[in-house]
């Protein structure tokens, strides 16, 4: 599956868990906060979309996805990220 398909999925799931997307620039790669009771993941609008994913595949590593469905693609970039194996993320994305 190419990257901005699995973005568009990691943006699908994350809508169902209840978070608003940004995508900003700055000196950051990504991450989920909470602004007042709203639940947002912003993402750097500048890196690349592999790197996104991986933001993304982060975040959602803490989440309880045990309830939804989730693409096989996706639940495995995430599981990959929860045991500390970035090695499915090509060009270095550990950092990300």
């Amino acid at each position: 599956m190419k990257a901005d398909r699995i973005r568009d999925e990691y943006e699908s799931l994350a809508e169902k868990l209840g978070y608003t997307i940004r995508y900003e620039k700055g000196d950051f790669k990504g991450d989920a906060c909470r602004i007042k009771s709203e639940k947002v993941i912003i993402i750097n609008r500048h890196i690349p979309v592999t790197h996104q994913n991986y933001a993304f595949s982060r975040i959602f590593a803490s989440e309880d996805l045990s309830q939804l469905s989730v693409l096989p693609v996706l639940r495995s970039m995430i599981e990959e990220v929860s045991a500390g194996a970035a090695t499915l993320f090509e060009g270095g994305e550990e950092d990300a």
